[in-house]
């Protein structure tokens, strides 16, 4: 099953994230980063940059139930890059839009970038960037049932 090209450009709703001391906290201490900017009692306070993550890969998810796309689930998470345009703080309130950037095909297999912007809520300044590309396996790209799945996901029968 092959994705839906015409999707490209397509924007899904927008989500928002606040940014607060506690879950920045929770995540320096979580991946063993011990730097006093992130931990502070109070203050200023900012995120590190891998943080992003909490707040993109794990929330931007619309594209995976958008019927017209025509995703599967044989896929894997190829590459991850953020686009910092400043510092993500404590208090932040981002406003993130998640939208397909583009999808390519090698080989057998196909590659979905999701893009997601966040900005800031108040004033729409850039605070980050995220770029996701999903590497969707195709009919005998090596993995085992990826045909059957797609097959599945579709209501299609196998064949």
């Amino acid at each position: 099953m092959a994705l839906n090209q015409s999707r490209i450009g397509h924007r899904y709703a927008p989500y928002l994230y606040e940014v607060s001391r506690e879950k920045v906290r929770e995540y320096a201490l979580a991946t063993g980063d011990c730097d006093p900017r992130y931990l502070a009692e109070k203050g200023d306070m900012l995120a590190p940059s891998t943080f992003a993550a909490c707040f993109t890969i794990a929330r931007g998810t619309a594209w995976a139930g958008d019927p017209e796309l025509g995703t599967h689930p044989a896929l894997v998470h190829g590459r991850q890059e953020f686009e910092f345009h400043r510092p993500v703080r404590v208090g932040d309130r981002l406003r993130c839009t998640p939208w397909i950037a583009d999808i390519t095909a090698r080989s057998r297999n196909e590659f979905l970038t999701l893009q997601i912007d966040c900005v800031d809520d108040r004033t729409d300044e850039p605070v980050v960037t995220s770029r996701a590309t999903l590497v969707f396996f195709g009919e005998g790209a090596g993995v085992p049932g990826a045909g059957a799945a797609a097959a599945r996901s579709t209501g299609a029968a196998e064949g």
